[in-house]
């Protein structure tokens, strides 16, 4: 069978798209290969296809486990055998997948970054026929990138026990520093490169000058019937903005990363199924989004960087069909932004103090290296020795990223398994199992992951409270609770201050830069109001592009702008006017814009001044 009957037979299609055919032949041809896709490129068909020609199995990495989730109940609908491991699964559970598969049963494989560090699984890995590996969102391999993730540095080790097997990485969005980090940071041997245009013929870009953001979002879905996504920068905004849309009859709902496990897939699934409810979200919700008719997202808030805003906007329109990314803009969101930025960012002085203050806590002396595991209560540990907690968060993911530490628990929700029965439960009389039990369906069967700061808000207490009544209840052996707010660790390398004075302070120093400079870029994107916007958004990511895309709020004002010097020339034509006879011909169109438009027109030297108010043709 080949790759085009295949297409035909599961996804119905006669055609590939773009470079879609170029991609799968050079991957049955066993070559390493960096695709950069758009948003809605068909990406995933690049490994499927190829996983269904080739005799073993397909592993696919991807940080994403929704996504994964639904390509996973997608390929089972559509016969064919795929598995998921996820750390939602039990031990046996994950022990029969990998059964099923050295017996041959699944064709597709699909796992977390953070699975490739168990070496059991690896162990496991060794006695199946492995045909591909597929890396989903590969720019989270990079330090630079908008979107890092530290197991991605972990990936490289599967290339070491499997060399001979191939790679296939993928990705949105990649400037070319970021594309030759993947290629060096993943060790691809030779690899075909595939840059598809990331042109959206059917998507424009507008950035509106707001004074009124809910103002101008009310009269916007007033007028359209239209499924869409606003997207904000924290959760006090999107329940803010959620209850402003329902109070003006507006149907909305809301999502961020603090909601129960259940509460996202309710959310996801019923805006999914919707034609026209709008999702008000943090970034929690920008990736691994699969819904074809969003026709506009939302932006009120300034985007940490090009790559961010590019892959977010690229929600809408996947369906082919007119689309808009708008973004509600301020000058203060420039402030905003910067303000959050260095608010958060430590000094040299203040990241080698953490450095010692983590030492001292934990006894560790220069040049020693205890074969330990270590827990560290974050705000605890923070509030003892007067540090910024979201700046303690920083720099243990920061030692965890430069193999300085190996983290257990690094990016995990906090999980809890009630052991009691409901009925006891219930008879208990506890706040916080009155929660779990109302919220977190399942909760008595298996671990679910929860939010202390929704339970915190719920029942007004602090965080603090919280954990604290979490903890005795395990005591009690009521409850399992895996606390997300207790780092887990081991040093991997001796105490050695001149380490972090030197080489570790440098590297997190250019990555905050980086960062920054990203911030800047988005900042400068927002401002400029005289290039095509989609021209600037090709040049970021090193595509040249000749034409300006004539959709977008500055091609349009463009537009706008020659129609009303052609209308000026033509009234002036009939013979000279006076200032007060243009304004009054052109009384719809903004004081303002006529005047700048005469003073254009003389500066082309197509008017000149007769007198001292009025204008006639220059000869």
């Amino acid at each position: 069978m080949t790759a085009k009957e295949v297409l035909n037979k599961y996804w119905g299609y006669e055609e590939f798209r773009g470079p879609q055919e170029e991609i799968i032949t050079s991957v049955l041809n066993k070559t390493d290969n960096l695709a950069v896709l758009p948003t809605g490129g068909g990406k995933s068909l690049c490994y499927q296809i190829p996983a269904l020609l080739f005799p073993g199995v397909t592993l696919v990495i991807s940080p994403l486990i929704a996504l994964m989730k639904d390509q996973v109940n997608q390929l089972k609908y559509t016969g064919i055998p795929a598995e998921l491991i996820s750390s939602e699964y039990t031990q046996a559970q994950i022990i029969e997948i990998l059964d099923k598969t050295k017996r041959g049963e699944i064709k597709l494989l699909y796992v977390s970054p953070e699975r490739l560090l168990s070496s059991i699984f690896i162990e496991h890995l060794r006695s199946v026929l492995l045909s591909l590996i597929a890396i989903d969102e590969a720019h989270c391999i990079s330090e630079w990138g908008h979107d890092f993730r530290p197991a991605y540095h972990k990936i490289a080790r599967i290339k070491q026990v499997f060399p001979s097997v191939p790679i296939l990485a993928l990705t949105a969005t990649a400037t070319n520093q970021i594309k030759q980090e993947i290629i060096q940071k993943l060790q691809l041997f030779e690899p075909n490169v595939f840059q598809s245009t990331l042109k959206r013929e059917n998507l424009s870009y507008h950035v509106v000058q707001s004074k009124d953001k809910f103002g101008d979002l009310l009269r916007y879905y007033k007028t359209r019937k239209e499924s869409s996504i606003i997207f904000v920068r924290n959760r006090r905004q999107t329940q803010e903005i959620y209850k402003f849309l329902i109070n003006n009859g507006i149907d909305a709902a809301y999502f961020h990363a603090k909601l129960s496990k259940e509460e996202k897939e309710q959310r996801q699934n019923d805006w999914t199924k919707s034609d026209e409810q709008i999702m008000v979200a943090t970034n929690a919700f920008g990736m691994g989004i699969d819904k074809a008719n969003v026709r506009s997202v939302f932006h009120l808030d300034l985007p940490p960087s090009i790559e961010a805003y590019y892959q977010e906007v690229g929600r809408a329109g996947r369906n082919g069909k007119k689309s808009r990314g708008i973004y509600l803009y301020t000058k203060e969101d420039q402030v905003n932004a910067e303000s959050i930025f260095k608010a958060n960012l430590p000094s040299k002085k203040e990241f080698l103090r953490m450095a010692n203050a983590l030492f001292s806590h934990l006894i560790i002396g220069e040049g020693e290296l205890h074969d330990l595991d270590y827990t560290l209560d974050i705000p605890k540990f923070s509030e003892k020795f007067g540090i910024n907690a979201k700046s303690m968060v920083m720099f243990i993911d920061f030692l965890n990223t430069q193999g300085v530490i190996f983290q257990k628990n690094f990016n995990q929700q906090s999980t809890v398994k009630i052991h009691i029965s409901p009925q006891t439960a219930s008879n208990l009389n506890n706040p916080i199992l009155s929660f779990l039990q109302r919220t977190s369906p399942g909760i008595f069967m298996q671990h679910r992951e929860i939010s202390e700061g929704r339970i915190s808000y719920e029942l007004d207490e602090s965080i603090s409270e919280i954990r604290q009544k979490l903890h005795v209840l395990k005591d009690r052996e009521i409850l399992e609770y895996s606390d997300r707010y207790l780092a887990r660790f081991r040093f991997l390398v001796p105490r050695e201050d001149s380490l972090f004075n030197n080489k570790l302070w440098t590297i997190f120093e250019n990555i905050q830069i980086s960062q920054w400079k990203r911030l800047q870029a988005m900042a400068f994107y927002a401002e400029q109001t005289d290039n095509c916007r989609e021209r600037m958004l090709l040049a970021y990511f090193n595509e040249k592009s000749e034409t300006n895309c004539g959709q977008c709020d500055v091609c349009k004002k463009r537009k706008k702008s020659k129609e009303i010097q052609k209308q000026i020339l033509q009234f002036i034509a009939s013979g000279p006017k006076t200032n007060e006879e243009i304004l009054t011909n052109f009384i719809t169109s903004p004081k303002e814009k006529i005047l700048q438009t005469l003073q254009l027109l003389i500066d082309e030297m197509k008017i000149e001044n007769e007198g001292l108010a009025s204008y006639k043709i220059k000869e």
